[in-house]
């Protein structure tokens, strides 16, 4: 069984909009298309490389002191007794372990899906201004106070009037409005009718847009009607596939 370890939010593990890293969200993204079974194990900011290091998993940057930083997501996958940090490194190593499921980074598309994965965050950067500015004044009972004061400890929160509030929307909508029209509209994915990393990319980023803006707030359902439905058929698309993540029973009931 893969145990995928992510951060830890207020929503109960069975909630489809638990979890907030985008790039964990790539794998979950990954996992569910490729079928393959595996278990959550959350955890708050202050507890990752104390996870992480006993595991073996690798550090996956470097603080300001030089010091290895550990981020999520990282696996282990108990039947291989391998340990894999980084999204990109993890969705590699699902392909090349899991041959006979559907490959996510296509031959010969390496360093395109890479870059790809590299340069997605740029092209919403507005959304951080966004959420900030959300934990401000509507959001903060979805993080745990632990992560919180993580959070905070590295600066003040983004406050935004509501006009600026708009302006960032804008920006979002038209950043992938430029994706969009690269893509053909009558493909649901990036390369076409085959699914790939560049789409769990995505897909990781909007999914964290739905952790704060559920799917009755006017934020989400405008983001589903951009660009003639486009990111709704993206979901719809994931949604469709049976869920392979495993709960015990007292995740369920948290």
């Amino acid at each position: 069984m893969i145990t995928l370890y992510d951060v830890k939010s207020t929503l109960p593990p069975s909630d489809p909009r638990c979890g907030y890293s985008p790039f964990s969200w790539r794998v979950r993204f990954v996992l569910r298309f490729k079928g393959l079974s595996y278990k959550h194990h959350f955890l708050e900011y202050p507890d990752i490389e104390g996870a992480a290091k006993p595991l073996g998993a690798a550090p996956t940057a470097t603080k300001p002191d030089s010091s290895p930083c550990y981020t999520v997501p990282f696996i282990h996958d108990s039947t291989t007794n391998k340990v894999i940090s980084n999204s990109f490194d993890i969705v590699e190593y699902l392909d090349a372990t899991y041959p006979d499921t559907i490959k996510m980074i296509p031959e010969e598309t390496r360093l395109l899906q890479k870059v790809f994965a590299d340069m997605e965050p740029t092209l919403i950067g507005q959304l951080h201004a966004l959420m900030g500015n959300a934990f401000t004044k509507h959001a903060s009972h979805l993080v745990t106070p632990r992560n919180m004061e993580v959070m905070t400890a590295r600066g003040p929160l983004s406050v935004l009037t509501e006009q600026e509030e708009k302006e960032n929307w804008d920006r979002i909508k038209n950043a992938l409005g430029g994706l969009v029209k690269l893509m053909k509209d009558e493909d649901p994915f990036v390369m076409g009718k085959r699914v790939s990393l560049a789409d769990a990319a995505v897909f990781g980023r909007l999914a964290c847009i739905r952790w704060v803006w559920n799917e009755e707030t006017d934020e989400w359902k405008g983001i589903m009607s951009w660009h003639g439905g486009r990111w709704s058929r993206l979901f719809e698309a994931y949604e469709s596939l049976p869920e392979v993540e495993r709960y015990n029973e007292a995740e369920i009931e948290a």
